[in-house]
């Protein structure tokens, strides 16, 4: 029999990590600021209809950061089984489309997601 180890960690917890390494970035004098969505989270019916009028779409990438010079990033956060709905596939293209930067990054671990995201975001610094 082969042990398998699985990785349990919550996208969320991926998320968290690189919403705190971006205000680190952001608090250490980098010209940037950041912003995350929870457009999955559980809603009630009347939730969901509140949050359609207002203005939560399906598939928005899960963390923007505004880089100097109005550069805007939309990143899409997976755990490393993760992929993309097809609400996101459909969101991504049309802001693409528009012309704005959307990558979707990936890690093992909410750390190396962190180390990632950070990379990227000083190519465009």
């Amino acid at each position: 029999m082969e042990t398998r180890i699985v990785n349990d960690i919550p996208e969320w917890r991926y998320q968290a990590a690189v919403i705190a390494r971006l205000h680190a970035l952001e608090d250490d004098g980098y010209p940037l600021t950041c912003a995350g969505d929870m457009n999955r989270a559980k809603r009630s019916r009347r939730e969901r209809m509140e949050a359609k009028v207002t203005g939560l779409t399906a598939g928005e990438p899960d963390v923007r950061v505004y880089v100097t010079g109005g550069v805007l990033l939309s990143i899409e956060v997976k755990t490393p089984t993760g992929s993309r709905s097809k609400n996101q596939k459909d969101r991504h293209k049309k802001l693409t489309d528009l012309g704005f930067i959307v990558i979707t990054a990936k890690a093992a671990t909410p750390e190396e997601l962190a180390d990632e995201v950070e990379r990227i975001v000083r190519s465009y610094l």
